[in-house]
Parts: C-alpha cells; structure tokens; sequence
C-alpha cells in the first residue's frame, strides 16, 4: 500500500475484512487507517456503506438512465491507493444490476482518531485535511462534509439536517440544503445545549439580500431568523462538481482544509477550505490563490462568528451527506503531506520524503 510517510492519518479504504478477503464489502466496523482507533461506524437509511476496489466502477447506475456512475477510485493529479467508499453497487443490496434507483441516501459515518493525531492539536499548530468528494447519484445528492468534532454527527445527518451534539470543525460539503452543492468552511458550537448550533460563513443571503448577518444556521431544515443560509458560489463557495451524465459523471472533487489553532487576532482558530478538479495543479501557491480570490473561504476574513473552540475535545473523524463517494482522507502539519500532488500523470517516479524514497506510479490522464 502507497504511504505518505509523514502524514499524521491517511485512510485509502484498503481494509482487510474478517474473512480474510481485502478490497470491497461493507465499511461498517472496519478498521486499520493510520491515525484513528477502533472501526468506523456507518450510517445510511437505505443500505450500508460500502467500499470498492480502486480501477473499478461502482456499479451505481444513474436516476432515469442506464448510464454508470463514471468514477473507477482514481484521481489524475492525486497519489491514491487502496479502495473508495460510499454508495453501495446494486447487487450488494439484493437489486439487478441494472437498478437505477436509491441504493444509499442520507449518509453519515464516523471513527475515533488515535492519540498521535490527536496530540498535535495545540496552541499555535496547523493541522492540514485533505478529501476526495464525488457525486454517487444524479437525484438529490449533498456534498459530503468531513469534519474534527468531539462527537459524531446524528444519524439521518446530511446536507439539509446537518447536527452534532458537540464542538466539530472542517468543512467540504456545505449545509443548509440551499449549498448542497458547495465546499465550504463550517463549525459547530454547542453552547452547553444539547443540540450544536451550525456556523457558516458570514454573508451569505438572508431574505433574498446578500450580506450582513453573523451566519448562524438554526433549525432542522437549515433556516432560522438570522440566516436561510444561502451563499453565492461566486465569492463565497467553491462549487462541488458532478460531471455530465454518459460524458464524465462522477467528477472527483479534492477538498483541502487549513486549521490554524488559536491562530486569529482575538485567539480563535482560522477554517479555510477550497477544493480543486483533477485538471488543476494543487500546490500551497494554488491554494492561497483561491483564497485570495474568494476571501470569505478562509475565517480570518469574517468579521463575526469565528470559531474559538477547544480541541483538546476532539477525538472523532466524522462525514456527513447524501449520495456520494469518498475516498483518500488525510490529515497532516503540512500541504504537502495533505495533498500529494501528481504533475505529470503516465511517469514513474522516484520521490524522496524526509530522507525515504517512495515509489509511485503516475496515473494516465
């Protein structure tokens, strides 16, 4: 298996199962990513969660077609490894294979993270993320988010419903249901409530008018009296690509995320997120970039409503959505260890990490 020696967790989905068998099944209980303790408890209304051999298609066919979901687990400008995970192929759930219907919907999932990554979330450190996100199906998904919380998401969580019962920090895809479709940065505070209040970014419409309020989400359905939560993909989100149905449906989107700890003028933490296509060059020159063109991706621009959290609580890797695929999460200090970036797919290369040659095959565009 493919290593990025210094990354702090890298979870390929390459999981050996109780029988012995390696590669696809059921994502619900296993285990063994660097970085996290214990197995990964899924969630899903219509089936279970379910991982697939990398270089294959999932067998997911499209709504009111017979095409496939085009994604086979790879990523042009990405180093991957091991499987992807998400949405269940139809014969896995007892359908023909030629079923276009729902096979997974409202989807959330969760894993302890161990003590080593844990630790590294002090005063004045960065902590780097890195995820691929994919569009399972073609009627009514949500981006999935991945977030550092304390506690999981509830079950039934997703792009309109989002909830957390703790403190979580992160970003990808974007609640309430108006950003379905974005990458954005988000945090939860619980206040000492029972139930977490959801941040986004300040600025978005309220009242069909743009700009102004603190950008606090209240509410099952994502609305509340400061905020229905509506960003502009223009200045605010970067959008979560799907493709075109028989063309490329299935486009991976690559969310990268920067949490400096305690990092702002007045000591709250700075959530930045962007994400990028597989036709881009990912590198931090690149990253700063987009910032720099949609300021409010990074909370160091908001002028309100900046997360002030204590990490020492976080213990828990968490994702939450509807209908997609993810694959290849990693968390490190560095971009480079977050975001291993081909530039010249069809070579074979040597790589040398901290002393350590890494041999790695250079995907064909």
């Amino acid at each position: 298996m493919l290593r990025l020696f210094y990354t702090d967790l890298y979870e390929p989905f390459a999981h050996t199962y109780s029988d012995g068998s390696s590669g696809v099944g059921q994502l619900s209980g296993e285990s063994g990513a660097l970085g996290t303790s214990g197995g990964w408890t899924t969630f899903d209304n219509n089936s279970d969660w379910y991982v697939h051999e990398e270089g294959n298609l999932s067998g997911v066919n499209l709504s009111s077609t017979n095409g496939p979901n085009l994604w086979d687990g790879t990523v042009n400008n990405l180093q991957t490894s091991g499987g992807y995970a998400g949405i269940p192929n139809p014969t896995s759930v007892g359908q023909l294979s030629t079923f276009n219907g729902n096979v997974a919907d409202h989807m959330n999932a969760s894993i302890a993270l161990a003590a080593s990554v844990t630790s590294t979330f002090t005063s004045g450190t960065t902590t780097w993320f890195s995820f691929v996100s994919v569009r399972g199906f073609n009627a009514n998904p949500a981006a999935p988010s991945l977030m550092i919380s304390s506690d999981p998401f509830t079950d039934d969580s997703r792009g309109s419903s989002m909830q957390n019962n703790g403190t979580a920090i992160g970003g990808g895809g974007a609640f309430p249901r108006f950003n379905n479709f974005d990458a954005l940065p988000r945090w939860f505070d619980d206040g000492g409530a029972a139930t977490s209040t959801a941040h986004i970014s300040p600025g978005g419409y309220l009242s069909n008018i743009l700009g102004g309020h603190d950008g606090v989400i209240v509410g099952s359905g994502g609305t509340g009296s400061t905020s229905d939560g509506v960003l502009d993909d223009a200045t605010q989100t970067m959008p979560w690509e799907g493709g075109t149905i028989g063309v490329d449906y299935g486009v991976p989107n690559i969310v990268v995320g920067k949490i400096e700890w305690d990092a702002d003028t007045g000591g709250e933490d700075i959530i930045t997120v962007v994400s990028f296509l597989q036709t881009d060059v990912m590198d931090l020159a690149a990253f700063d970039a987009l910032v720099a063109a949609k300021p409010a991706l990074s909370s160091a621009n908001w002028a309100s409503n900046k997360p002030n959290l204590d990490q020492s609580a976080f213990d828990t890797l968490t994702l939450a959505g509807g209908k997609f695929f993810v694959d290849e999460i990693r968390l490190a200090t560095t971009f480079g260890e977050a975001v291993p970036y081909v530039p010249e797919p069809g070579a074979l290369s040597l790589l040398a990490l901290g002393g350590m040659a890494l041999l790695r095959r250079r995907r064909a565009a």
